[in-house]
This record gives structure tokens, sequence and C-alpha cells, in this order.
């Protein structure tokens, strides 16, 4: 994200769920205006593109943290996710990809 706005590029910061990951898991990801549309970028491209399921957005990862504690404390007792993922779509890194 930074770089981007470095370059004068608008950029925003995505939490995102990501079935591509081995395991599936939560996944950062930048998105940057490109052609009047936001465009993910993943330097990481441990995911297909195209998969990523948006969380939140925001500026940065204060703006989309998943859990915030301004006081005391939070216990969660549990969590559970399942997710079924069919076969996923190659990643043409050439294409620009806009989140769902």
């Amino acid at each position: 994200v930074a770089l981007l706005r470095a370059l004068g590029v608008p950029a925003r910061l995505v939490a995102v769920y990501a079935p591509g990951l081995d395991p599936m898991d939560f996944h950062a990801v930048a998105e940057a205006w490109v052609d009047d549309a936001w465009h993910v970028v993943d330097a990481t491209t441990l995911a297909p593109r195209p998969t990523l399921l948006r969380i939140s957005t925001g500026r940065d990862a204060a703006d989309t943290a998943f859990l915030t504690v301004t006081r005391g404390g939070a216990a969660l007792a549990s969590m559970e996710v399942t997710a079924t993922a069919d076969a996923l779509p190659d990643d043409d890194l050439d294409r620009l990809v806009a989140l769902r």
C-alpha cells in the first residue's frame, strides 16, 4: 500500500479470506485504483486472486483489524469456519482482478 501511494497510485488495504492458501486462512492484500476501478494486488501470489473474498477494507491494518480491544480483555471461547472449495482457477498475473 505504501509503495503504491508513494508512486501516486491510490491504494488501500483489504483483509480477505483466501481459499487458495494451504491451509485456507485469512490474508491481507492491497487494492490499487487503476482504470476507474479498484484492482487487487497480492505480492505473495499465494492464492489465486479471483478466489479472494473481501472481509474488510481500510486505509491500513488498524482500519481492517479482525478484533480490537481498547480496554480490558476479550476472550474468544471458540470459533469454527467450514469452507468447501471447488477446483481453484489459475491466476493470470497479467490480468487485472477486482474483488467481489
